[in-house]
């Protein structure tokens, strides 16, 4: 009975952040550093929203990329399409959600 009940809680993902969707957000750098190289918009984290056809996951944030602090920042996830974050403007973007801080 406590093999099940462990097994059970291991596959109890943690709760999702509720956040109200168009919250404003600061996204900070992906590669440790510790600066803020867009703002945007919280959309959803949801693990099963889409993201460019793309399934967000676990433990990421789908947010709009409204101003860009630092152009030559590469993006979590690329696609064809957004490469870098100049290339994110105007469209949503899957980012860590560790590194999404509300304001």
């Amino acid at each position: 009975m406590s093999e099940s009940t462990s097994t059970s809680s291991q596959h109890k993902s943690t709760p999702y952040q509720h956040v109200k969707e168009d919250k404003k957000c600061k996204l900070l750098d992906i590669s440790g550093e510790n600066r803020v190289v867009a703002e945007g918009r919280w959309s959803s984290n949801n693990p099963e929203q889409l993201v460019h056809f793309v399934p967000l996951g676990h433990n990421a944030v789908r947010v709009w990329v409204d101003v860009v602090k630092v152009n030559d920042t590469a993006v979590w996830k690329p696609t064809s399409a957004i490469e870098g974050m100049e290339d994110a403007i105007g469209t949503t973007i899957a980012w860590p959600e560790d590194k999404v801080v509300i304001f």
